[in-house]
C-alpha cells in the first residue's frame, strides 16, 4: 500500500533568528496567528506525528491539529552550544565549529552529531506506516530525511536547504521513497515574487 509524507518545517524561532544553536524554544508571540492560517491546507491526514519540541508542539496546537510526539523528530542535541550564537561559538571554538560545518560525524559540543540524526531519521521513515502521515518537525530532520529517501550520504544532507514553514512530501512503495517536493512554502507568502 503507498505510504505519502508530508514533513512540515516549524517556524523560525527567536533563537534561529538571532543566530543562535535551537534549545526547547517556544514560538515566537504572533506565529501561532500565522500558522492558524494554515489550517485544512495541509490535507486529510491519518496521522499527525511531531517533534516533542515547545516549537513543534506549539505549531499543532495551532493548527488545531492533535498530534503523537516522537522523539525521532526532534531537533539536533547541540549540546553545551544550545542557546549560544554562532558568532559566540566561532570566536571560543573556531575549529569545533568549520569541523562541525564539514563533518557529518562531529560532535565535540557533547550532543549529537548530524550523521546521528541521519541515522535516527532514516529508521524514522522506514517505519513509516501505509496512508498519508503529517509530520511537524526541524529543518534538520527534514534535510535528513530527505537524503537518506535519496540514498544520498549523510554529509548530503548539510547541503539541502529547508526553509521555515515549508513543506516537504514524500511517497512511498514498498523500502523505496520518491521525493515529491522539497521546501515548498506552507502558504502563498504575500509579498513573494510571483514567476
Amino acid at each position: 500500500m503507498t505510504r505519502r509524507l508530508t514533513l512540515l518545517c516549524v517556524p523560525a524561532t527567536a533563537a534561529l533568528r538571532a543566530g543562535r544553536f535551537p534549545a526547547d524554544d517556544a514560538l515566537e508571540e504572533g506565529a501561532a496567528v500565522q500558522i492558524a492560517r494554515w489550517a485544512g491546507k495541509l490535507g486529510q491526514p491519518d496521522r499527525v506525528l511531531c517533534s516533542p519540541m515547545a516549537c513543534a508542539r506549539d505549531t499543532v496546537r495551532a493548527l488545531g491539529l492533535a498530534a503523537t510526539a516522537e522523539d525521532a523528530l526532534r531537533e539536533v542535541d547541540y549540546g553545551r552550544w544550545r542557546g549560544q550564537s554562532l558568532k559566540d561559538i566561532g570566536a571560543a571554538e573556531p575549529e569545533a565549529l568549520a569541523a562541525w560545518l564539514s563533518d557529518p560525524d562531529m560532535h565535540a559540543h557533547g550532543g549529537e552529531s548530524l550523521a546521528g540524526v541521519y541515522d535516527r531519521a532514516g529508521l524514522w521513515l522506514s517505519r513509516r506506516a501505509p496512508g498519508h502521515t503529517l509530520a511537524v518537525t526541524h529543518a534538520s530532520v527534514i534535510r535528513a530525511v530527505v537524503a537518506h529517501a535519496l540514498g544520498a550520504p549523510a554529509r548530503s544532507a548539510m547541503q539541502i536547504e529547508i526553509a521555515p514553514q515549508t513543506l516537504t512530501t514524500l511517497s512511498g512503495h514498498g523500502v523505496a521513497w520518491r521525493l515529491t517536493s522539497v521546501a515548498v512554502p506552507a502558504v502563498a507568502q504575500p509579498d513573494a515574487p510571483r514567476y
